[in-house]
């Protein structure tokens, strides 16, 4: 996922600190509670899944678009006065390793603790684990499930998989783009990259696919650090969510677009969404599981069967899930962080 606040505090690379974008936590913090409202109404937490709730939260997938806007703004504002090139890339990819894998490892191990539970301790009948592998498990270590022929042990993963093509492909030709930058090249290269997506994958799940949604977040870096004016700016917003629009549809062009000028010019800051934010691929990567988990245990307390108590079910499986993943955030994830921050990006001489 795109880096935190945490990150940069505790960054101790030989470059000089970098301002902080006031209102990117935010924006995190409002992109992990639309997806997890729309996981926990539309169909995650089955015993209180009504369509009168749904319908307020079917579009919150567009939160992982958020995400991807995002991630294009903040990987390559990371390595700006860094002198990156070819011979850090390995160096960089370390240190985007030991910040994302480790949480998202315990959280898979966490997942099939649970599948295992429910299936030999309380079901007494095998559903969740069925057909596990120890392939399939090393597929989705690897992030390489969209191509193989196996499928994802925790959903969420599909996205963590798009965020590590991306963190490649910009480690590999990040130059190019922002620090010899010319807005031809720059719209010629996320253009080939966006193409590659009609070569024939076994699965649309690819960085190619979503590969504009970087290009906006990019093009709002571009803004932010005067590469270009307002008008090329605005130019490349209308290129790439015009191309989104056409091969994607239209409400994901649109949060695109919306998401990089909220991140150009909204400098929105709230206590509650900045926490969120904070903790928010915590949040992302236990939400299910904690929310499923409590979904158990209160169907047994209160009665799911009206409209009210299902309110109350969801709203205190969303409570139990941000306090469960503020601990995770606590004990594991920001560990990490301050692990990924000690491994200092070598700079080219």
């Amino acid at each position: 996922m795109a880096a935190t606040e945490e990150d940069k505090k505790n960054e101790v690379v030989t470059t000089p600190k970098k301002k902080f974008v006031e209102g990117l936590t935010f924006l995190r913090g409002v992109a992990a509670l639309c997806v997890c409202l729309y996981h926990f109404t539309g169909g995650a937490l089955p015993k209180i899944r009504d369509p009168r709730i749904e319908m307020f939260f079917s579009n919150g997938w567009l939160g992982v678009d958020i995400f991807f806007v995002l991630s294009g703004f903040i990987i390559p504002y990371s390595l700006l006065g860094k002198q990156h090139g070819i011979n850090g890339f390995l160096a960089y990819m370390k240190k985007r390793v030991v910040r994302i894998n480790p949480p998202a490892y315990v959280a898979l191990a966490l997942v099939l603790m649970q599948g295992f539970f429910i299936d030999y301790i309380i079901a007494h009948k095998v559903v969740y684990t069925a057909g596990v592998s120890w392939g399939q498990i090393l597929n989705n270590i690897l992030f390489t499930v969209p191509f193989s022929k196996y499928k994802w042990v925790l959903g969420i993963f599909w996205t963590l998989a798009i965020e590590f093509q991306f963190y490649i492909i910009i480690g590999l030709i990040f130059r190019n783009l922002f620090e010899d930058f010319n807005v031809y090249k720059f719209v010629i290269i996320f253009t080939l990259l966006n193409i590659i997506q009609y070569l024939p994958f076994q699965s649309n799940e690819n960085f190619f696919r979503f590969s504009l949604f970087f290009a906006l977040g990019g093009t709002a870096l571009l803004y932010y650090i005067k590469k270009i004016n307002i008008i090329e700016y605005f130019i490349l917003l209308l290129i790439f969510s015009t191309i989104a629009y056409f091969q994607l549809s239209f409400y994901m062009a649109l949060t695109g677009f919306v998401s990089a000028i909220v991140i150009s010019f909204a400098r929105f800051k709230h206590p509650a969404f900045d926490f969120l934010g904070k903790i928010s691929y915590s949040f992302y990567l236990l939400h299910v599981l904690i929310g499923t988990t409590c979904e158990y245990f209160l169907i047994k307390i209160v009665d799911p069967t009206s409209l009210v108590n299902k309110i109350l079910i969801l709203a205190l499986c969303l409570l139990f899930a941000i306090l469960g993943s503020y601990v995770f955030y606590l004990v594991i994830e920001k560990k990490f962080i301050a692990l990924a921050n000690s491994v200092g990006v070598r700079k080219n001489t």
